[in-house]
Order: C-alpha cells, then sequence, then structure tokens
C-alpha cells in the first residue's frame, strides 16, 4: 500500500474547522439529551395507553445516560479521525481504515448537510427546554402550568421534531457502516452493508430508525395530550384548538 499523501495547509485548515463543526454538533446533541430538569419518579396515572418500554415515551435515567454517552464517544472517535485523515493508517484508534468513506471525514455535501441539521434544529429544542422551564421533563409528568407563551405560542411540541432531525442527523453519520464503525467490522460487512453507491441496506436502516422514532414521538404525544386536557380542560382545548403540533401552521 503506497503512503498517504503528505497534509497540505489548506487540508489540514480543512480538517480542523470540520473538526471543530463536529465537536459543535456533538456539544448541541449532548445537550438536547440532557434533561434540563430532574427526571420525576414514575406515576401511574401517567402511563402510556398502549404497552411499550418505557423508553418510548419517557426515558428512565439509565436510559438517559446510554443516550448521550454512547453518541459522545461515537463523536470524540469521529472528530479524532477527521483530524488525521488524510494520513490514516492501520492503528488502535483505526485497526481498518480502508474501510472509511472519505466523504464522512472531509467536507462534503453529506457532512456539511449534517452538521447544519444539528446547528439549525437543536437550539430550537434548547430554546423550548428554556421556555418550558422547570416543567420540561423527558418523563411524562404533571406540569406546574400550561405555558401557552413564546415557541409554545405557535405550536405545541416544538422540542420533538427538532430532537428527532438531531437523532437522524447522528445515525447518518455516526452509524454508517463505512465511518467509525468501520474502523471495528470486517471489509465484506461494510460493502455488504453500503452496497454500491450506498444502495445497500444501510439505506433501509435508517428508515426504519426514522420510522420508529416518528413513531415513539406520536406515542408520547397522544399520552401527553391526554394528560394536559384531564389537568388543564377547556384552557387547553382551546389552545389545542388555536395552534399546530408541531409546525406553525400547517401540521
Amino acid at each position: 500500500m503506497s503512503p498517504p499523501p503528505p497534509l497540505s495547509p489548506s487540508s489540514d485548515m480543512a480538517s480542523l474547522t470540520l473538526a471543530a463543526s463536529f465537536l459543535l454538533a456533538a456539544h448541541l446533541t449532548y445537550r438536547c439529551w440532557t434533561p434540563p430538569n430532574p427526571t420525576p419518579t414514575p406515576n401511574p396515572s401517567n402511563s402510556p395507553t398502549v404497552a411499550l418500554p418505557r423508553d418510548a415515551v419517557g426515558p428512565g435515567t439509565s436510559a438517559i445516560r446510554v443516550r448521550r454517552f454512547i453518541p459522545l464517544f461515537l463523536w470524540t472517535h469521529h472528530i479524532l479521525l477527521t483530524l488525521l485523515s488524510p494520513s490514516l493508517a492501520p492503528t488502535i484508534l483505526c485497526p481498518n481504515p480502508h474501510n472509511l468513506s472519505r466523504s464522512l471525514l472531509t467536507w462534503s455535501p453529506y457532512t456539511t448537510a449534517i452538521v447544519s441539521l444539528i446547528i439549525t434544529v437543536a437550539p430550537i429544542r434548547l430554546l423550548a427546554f428554556q421556555q418550558l422551564g422547570p416543567n420540561f421533563t423527558f418523563r411524562l409528568a404533571r406540569p406546574a402550568a400550561l405555558v401557552t407563551t413564546g415557541l409554545y405560542a405557535y405550536v405545541q411540541h416544538p422540542s420533538y421534531l427538532p430532537n428527532w432531525v438531531v437523532l437522524m442527523a447522528n445515525v447518518a453519520l455516526l452509524l454508517r457502516l463505512d465511518g467509525v464503525l468501520g474502523c471495528v467490522l470486517p471489509g465484506e460487512v461494510v460493502r455488504w452493508g453500503m452496497g454500491v453507491g450506498g444502495l445497500g441496506p444501510w439505506p433501509a436502516v435508517l428508515v426504519g430508525v426514522g420510522v420508529l422514532g416518528l413513531w415513539a414521538i406520536w406515542i408520547r404525544v397522544r399520552d401527553e395530550e391526554a394528560m394536559l386536557e384531564r389537568e388543564f380542560g377547556q384552557k387547553w382545548r382551546e389552545w389545542h384548538g388555536r395552534t399546530k403540533r408541531f409546525v406553525p401552521g400547517v401540521f
């Protein structure tokens, strides 16, 4: 195998700026998945109306920690690979660098889209945290008041779709078989999973994750709205009637 090409100042700067962008995306992801308030103890009266794993509608403390720290580990690994690209050689950091797609480690339409999505939508979720204040909990719990100002004057659930977008962006970058995972996977598995031109089973997995995420959101919204109607009655029904769930003026 021929030695990797030497780094030029321009490629070095590109790697640094991309790594910095990834670091910001990782930070925003971590904050989006960190509870802004303590997770309340389970309340049977707030249980979902269908049998689901608890974390599908309101993650417990252990699930929240896992959801935060696994992506953080993968982001750290990906950032290190980005800084070392294009001079990657087999090391303990990445035993199989030949499996990696360089488009995931350099500025490309793909990485630009991933970073842009996270940087754009994550602040919306964080603003929802701030505006809902102590009433924002990851597990379903009765709020002290019905907040209908700020983002909540336009949509009833402003944090859920941004969270889904952040999730999909993370999956699309960090769980690609020719990304960080490719460092430890056999080449045959990577080639089979990604296929020719990215047309292997991987896109179907990405779509499946997206559908499951939307389904979990819908279940959470259904149970949350039932609880809010019980708690606030006509006040909630009026607010529910004049606002949309996710996108102002649309849906």
